[in-house]
């Protein structure tokens, strides 16, 4: 409801598109990832129909159900996939490409990044010139800019100095993708539009491997009154901002009729909020008074975090989008933490009823009566699993559950491995992708009612 709330404010406060020349369906690729999620289900709140894609073989729940569509398995670099997922979706009329690995992961494995950032996109724009799709809509980064950019950085200082060293493999790729889109609209009447995101703030339980993310795992430690190691310098200040003010700003630029994007490149900031790490740790105080940090020293993240420009413009977005940010950093710290406790108290609940012999980690034994609890049998196609029986099914599913969540293999679960593994998995998800993979069919709901909490 809030998100509805503040787009209708946007919508009647700035140059905005007609609601029937609104796209109408729109395809987002990377749709299990943290931004993927909340503009899921965005779009979704306001009536959008929305097909969501990620290379992960089976979407989260709740991404399913609030979709048009759901399409697993997409791999943006094999061409054809992508050929499929438009043919078979023949409402699209535009695009979200969010698949792009971040700052760090890019400069562990640049080939690879390469492979899917600038040919994940390139496969897109052909996949969209066959279905005849004009608009793409794409997340650039401050990552693109260099050592050369102002501190108060322009999307249009990157069109304006395509040359400019950015200084990694991130922001080459990147400016790959930007000269790719402008190909599509020169070659192809193509309509594609980007934005220049600063780090992404939310309260999501998982997050990737970039640089801006140290705020993320700050947040997290402070929340489990742990330690944390900072990994950049704490005085250096870098532009972030709060996902919800991210969402506003995206639909608007979807949104915008194409005529009065007049910035070059049809390209926009998305300005937030900007602080130093000792700032975010100031802040964090007030709420947790003996939160600790330390001091290691990264690389890779101190050297982007000194390339990368304090600030992102405001006026540009303000102007043809009709966007401006709202949250501050006193309330991203506030609802972040209360966000992390929450999940964490819900770990414990989840763990401790699991954990019948009460001796604080868990056995086999009690996993599978976890999973006994979780699941209906009668729902099942035993047919699928035969000769094996359920119980020996069972035994399995135990045994993978036990593989995964044992990461120092002592045969036994800790409440700290339960917690790590279910930030990004759940036991749900666990049942069905297994019965995906064993093509075991079953009715419309294999999992019992209310014996367990949404979030296992």
């Amino acid at each position: 409801l809030k998100l509805q709330f503040l787009y209708l404010i946007d919508r009647f406060s700035c140059p905005s598109t007609p609601l029937n020349q609104m796209s109408k369906c729109v395809l987002v690729i990377g749709a299990a990832g943290a931004v993927g999620k909340r503009l899921v289900t965005s779009l979704a709140a306001r009536g959008t129909k929305v097909v969501s894609a990620d290379r992960l073989p089976a979407l989260p729940d709740k991404l399913a159900k609030i979709s048009y569509n759901v399409e697993p398995n997409v791999d943006v670099r094999d061409p054809e996939v992508l050929k499929g997922v438009f043919a078979r979706n023949p409402e699209v009329d535009a695009v979200w490409n969010l698949a792009a690995p971040l700052s760090v992961e890019t400069a562990l494995d640049p080939k690879v990044a390469e492979e899917i950032t600038m040919g994940g996109m390139r496969n897109c724009l052909d996949a969209m010139k066959v279905s005849n799709v004009k608009r793409i809509c794409f997340t650039d980064s401050i990552g693109s800019y260099g050592a050369s950019a102002p501190r108060h950085a322009t999307a249009r200082w990157l069109t304006e100095n395509p040359t400019q060293d950015p200084g990694s493999d991130y922001g080459i790729q990147k400016r790959g993708c930007r000269d790719l889109l402008t190909n599509f609209q020169q070659t192809a009447g193509g309509d594609p539009r980007w934005a220049v995101l600063p780090g992404v703030l939310h309260s999501e339980a998982v997050w990737g491997g970039g640089t801006t993310e140290y705020a993320l795992e700050a947040l997290l430690a402070a929340s489990k009154d742990q330690v944390y190691e900072c990994q950049v310098d704490p005085e250096v200040m870098l532009p972030m901002i709060y996902v919800d003010d991210l969402m506003r700003g995206l639909l608007q630029l979807q949104d915008a009729p194409q005529a009065g994007l007049i910035e070059p490149q049809q390209g926009y900031t998305m300005p937030g909020l900007s602080f130093t790490a000792n700032q975010l740790f100031a802040e964090i105080r007030k709420h947790k008074p003996g939160f600790e940090t330390t001091l290691a020293i990264n690389p890779h993240m101190d050297k982007f975090a000194k390339l990368w420009p304090d600030s992102l413009a405001t006026e540009e977005a303000a102007r043809d989008l009709g966007y401006a940010p709202q949250v501050g950093l006193a309330a991203v710290v506030e609802t972040v933490l209360k966000a992390h406790e929450a999940r964490h108290a819900r770990y414990i609940e989840s763990f401790r009823s699991f954990d019948l012999d009460g001796n604080g980690t868990l056995c086999k034994p009690e996993l599978y009566e976890a999973l006994n609890a979780l699941i209906n049998p009668a729902t099942l196609d035993h047919s699928a699993f035969a000769p094996y029986s359920w119980e020996a099914v069972m035994v399995e599913l135990v045994d993978r559950a036990m593989s995964d969540m044992d990461k120092d293999e002592d045969g036994r679960i800790s409440m700290e491995e339960f917690e790590s593994w279910s930030r990004r998995n759940s036991l749900r998800a666990l049942v069905q992708s297994f019965c995906q993979e064993r093509q075991i069919g079953t009715s419309v709901d294999f999992f019992r009612e209310s014996q367990q909490p949404s979030w296992v």
